[in-house]
């Protein structure tokens, strides 16, 4: 049985993070040596917007025993963007959650996009990866870890695995006007509240797990035009829109915690976190839920007694 961490709301002032002087990018693709703080991070004072009142102070999903069993995953190497199949992918899969060593079962999609795993169980986290050969400069190596599968009584289940394009990695950056350092990563992911509807108005904030922020690597979040959610300067959205979407350029290499910030109307609250692995030339996706602080979500299914 597994239950999510509570998370107590923090103020802004409760336990000030550790600024690094740095090459911070800005938006016009320059740097500076500022010194990095909290405040350089979270600063809206717009009150959020979602539902957060029945698991702001902590999200407990009790897994039952009985929905953790063996699990043939079908999956479906898509484009991230285009949602077209890509074929003769790698795909890796950690039943750890790490992607950290070796995975534990590697695949090569076929054709259509399609392969088939064996060594994964149902609600019980897993990361996988994607990528093609790089000579082919046709996608990047893209990660996405805290995936939950749920129960099936026929011990199967299909599932999507993300793979980004070259094409869209460098389109991302391109559309605020920075350079990707190819030597980091990027995460892309969304807000959600207790509904895992997306959050507006919530900030992200990243450091090392102790306070200590990454001397490189900044936050933008999506406007909304014609329909079509873009990433845009922070002068013109400095927070998460209706999409509740967000992506960090230039993050190091690494360990980092991710964490998701509001403003209650009176202080800075904590509203979830994730801990994530990146790699240098990475592509990484991952949400952030309300009241849960390891990133890990697990639907219904896995919340009551299974088989039956």
């Amino acid at each position: 049985m597994r239950a999510a961490l509570p998370f107590l709301a923090l103020l802004l002032s409760a336990c000030p993070p550790t600024g690094t002087t740095d090459g911070k990018t800005d938006d016009s693709g320059d740097t500076n040596t500022d010194v990095r703080e909290f405040s350089d991070f979270v600063y809206v004072t717009t009150p959020w917007v979602g539902n957060t009142d029945e698991c702001i102070a902590g999200k407990v999903q009790n897994v039952d025993p009985s929905c953790i069993v063996d699990l043939t995953v079908n999956g479906t190497v898509e484009d991230f963007q285009e949602e077209e199949p890509v074929p003769d992918a790698t795909v890796e899969l950690w039943v750890s959650d790490s992607i950290s060593g070796s995975p534990d079962e590697v695949s090569t999609s076929d054709g259509n996009g399609a392969f088939t795993f064996t060594g994964a169980q149902s609600c019980s986290p897993i990361a996988y990866g994607t990528s093609t050969p790089p000579e082919w400069e046709a996608t990047k190596d893209t990660y996405e870890v805290h995936q939950v599968f749920g129960y099936s009584e026929d011990g199967s289940s299909d599932e999507i695995f993300n793979s980004v394009s070259d094409t869209t990695s460098k389109l991302i950056p391109s559309l605020i006007g920075v350079d990707w350092d190819q030597t980091t990563g990027i995460i892309a992911g969304t807000a959600y509240d207790c509904d895992v509807n997306p959050v507006q108005y919530a900030q992200i904030f990243i450091h090392d797990g102790n306070g200590n922020i990454p001397e490189t690597g900044d936050v933008f979040y999506f406007s909304e035009s014609g329909g079509t959610s873009l990433p845009t300067s922070t002068d013109l959205q400095p927070h998460t829109n209706t999409n509740g979407l967000w992506v960090v350029i230039n993050i190091p290499a690494g360990t980092w915690t991710v964490e998701q910030w509001g403003w209650d109307g009176a202080a800075y609250v904590e509203m979830g976190s994730t801990v994530l692995e990146i790699s240098a030339g990475s592509v990484n996706i991952s949400n952030i839920y309300t009241g849960i602080s390891d990133g890990i979500w697990y639907p219904s299914s896995c919340l009551s007694a299974c088989g039956g």
